[in-house]
């Protein structure tokens, strides 16, 4: 009775799903903006473009070809906020945030 199987009803996830690992929503940004980098290891900071972000991450896409270390600091205005690189494609670059309200802070 229960030996009829229909492949076509099995869910096969969708990659998006997969790949979806963000701890808070990310909001597309709709112009032109950009932040700035701070390398910490004595270069000036890069201004990058910034394509995406949430109030635990961000995308970024860098001007050149730079390497980046895993610690750096997104400038904004007078603001510092001390972060980490967690992945990177070409010149497109995730940011994560390091913050005590953030699960992944660690003294």
């Amino acid at each position: 009775m229960f030996g009829c199987y229909n492949r076509g009803m099995q869910r096969t996830p969708i990659a998006a799903e997969l790949a979806e690992r963000r701890e808070a929503p990310r909001i597309e940004v709709d112009g032109r903006y950009s932040t700035r980098l701070d390398p910490c290891d004595g270069r000036a900071p890069i201004t990058c473009t910034l394509l995406d972000h949430s109030i635990t991450a961000m995308r970024i896409e860098l001007p050149d070809n730079d390497a980046l270390p895993e610690q750096v600091q997104v400038l904004i205005g007078k603001l510092s906020h001390k972060a980490r690189t967690v992945w990177r494609k070409g010149n497109v670059v995730g940011i994560d945030f390091i913050d005590e309200h953030h699960p992944g802070f660690s003294r």
